[in-house]
This record gives C-alpha cells, sequence and structure tokens, in this order.
C-alpha cells in the first residue's frame, strides 16, 4: 500500500513543481545574434529588405520544409512589404517590415498562425573595416499561461540555433570559403547527436 501512495505524492509534488515553476518562466524572450559579414552595408541590407531574397539566406527554406510556398505582398522592398510562408514544419507564417532605414535599420513583426506568440526583430548593421557587423534582434511575447510559457521556453531555444544558421548563411554569401567551414561544424554537430 505504500508504493501506491509514494506514486501519488510524487504525481502531486511533480505536478506542482511544474505549475509553480511556471511562475518563474518570463512573460517574453530575447534572442540576440551577430556576425561579421565580409561586405558593406550597401552589399549586404538588399538580402535583408527584401523579403524575396530572404530565401537565400534564411534557416526556413526549402531544404528545412520542401512544402514550403513563399508568397510576397507589397511593395518589393522596405516599410510594407511581406512574406507568408506556409508548410508542414514552419506552418503559416507571416513577415510583415514595419520600419527600414537603408542600409541601417530594418524593423519587421513575425506571426505564426495557431500561436499565442508575437515575434518583433530588428536588423542593425555597422559598418567595420574589411566588413559590416549584422546585429539581428527578436523578442517574442509569450501568452501568459502555463502551456505557452514553456512553450516559449523550447521555441526560444529552436530559435537561437535558426538564427545562427540563417546569419552563417548570409555571411556565406559574401564568402564563400566560409562555406566550407560550415558545412564541417554541421557535420561535427551531427556526428555528436
Amino acid at each position: 500500500m505504500k508504493a501506491p501512495h509514494f506514486v501519488l505524492v510524487s504525481l502531486l509534488v511533480a505536478s506542482a513543481a511544474v505549475y509553480f515553476g511556471s511562475f518563474l518562466l518570463p512573460d517574453s524572450y530575447e534572442v540576440r545574434r551577430s556576425i561579421v559579414v565580409p561586405a558593406k552595408p550597401e552589399q549586404v541590407f538588399p538580402y535583408l529588405n527584401n523579403p524575396t531574397e530572404w530565401e537565400k539566406w534564411n534557416a526556413w527554406n526549402k531544404a528545412y520544409d520542401p512544402t514550403m510556398i513563399r508568397l510576397y505582398g507589397g511593395p518589393l522592398t522596405g516599410k510594407g512589404a511581406y512574406q507568408e510562408l506556409n508548410g508542414d514544419k514552419v506552418g503559416l507564417v507571416k513577415v510583415h517590415f514595419t520600419d527600414s532605414t537603408p542600409p541601417s535599420e530594418l524593423y519587421y513583426k513575425q506571426l505564426i498562425k495557431g500561436d499565442a506568440f508575437e515575434t518583433t526583430g530588428i536588423f542593425s548593421l555597422e559598418p567595420l573595416e574589411g566588413g559590416t557587423r549584422v546585429v539581428w534582434q527578436q523578442r517574442t511575447r509569450v501568452t501568459d499561461d502555463l502551456y505557452n510559457k514553456y512553450k516559449g521556453f523550447f521555441k526560444k531555444l529552436k530559435t537561437e540555433q535558426e538564427t545562427e544558421q540563417s546569419l552563417l548563411s548570409l555571411k556565406n554569401l559574401f564568402d564563400p570559403a566560409a562555406k566550407s567551414d560550415t558545412n564541417n561544424q554541421i557535420a561535427n554537430r551531427k556526428g555528436r547527436s
């Protein structure tokens, strides 16, 4: 009779820990990554400011989700331009450019249908000697409930990986030698998995 009692108490304690642990999780999360690209801001910015160019460097591409379809609207570049992605893995995503200051800043909002999250993002480009520092900052608001707070925690980890992969792909557009280094890094990660 002690074993069922112990199991019941353990389940109650675990449930309470999960419930009260959600109060410690934030109602938003931020992902900030940067990379130095061997090109001038004027050369890099068009790949960010034009949604049709995102498929050349963004982690959400046909290799990630072969079923993905992209639709574009608004002006071709800058404020008001948008893209919609629809696929089995990515779901239905809308990325809408809310402000653009060429060649230094691009602001956007991203919504995923069925998700209780709203992401705002900023690309900042800083000229450097021999290149450009591209900083990609994303802030996501999470609905204040138990399920979405935990979902947001795991979504942040995935967003960090996708952001790093996307920035490396952007750099590879301007530095083909880095492409082989990136492929080696990805192969090493897969080998450790």
